[in-house]
């Protein structure tokens, strides 16, 4: 395999980039592999994880693992019973 090094990336791209990574819990440099890989449609986007996407993940969209602490942090507050409430 190859190696290159891109130089003068713009720093928005940077940010972006490192987002995308952090985002899908993969190195920078396995995203920008993976990107290069679609743009030049040697892979397609599905076909990218190696695993069919199932209909709910394809209409829905899916959490990252931050995402997903945020959302059970913001559910603790529904498991409190309050036994006025059923009165």
């Amino acid at each position: 395999m190859s190696s290159i090094t891109l130089h003068n990336i713009e720093d928005s791209l940077y940010a972006l980039l490192k987002q995308k990574a952090r985002k899908e819990g993969k190195s920078l440099n396995r995203t920008i592999q993976e990107l290069l890989t679609e743009s030049v449609g040697l892979k397609r986007k599905a076909e990218k994880s190696g695993r069919k996407k199932d209909i709910y993940t394809e209409l829905c969209g899916a959490m990252n693992r931050e995402e997903l602490k945020i959302m059970k942090e913001a559910e603790k507050e529904f498991e409190v019973i309050e036994e006025k409430d059923w009165k």
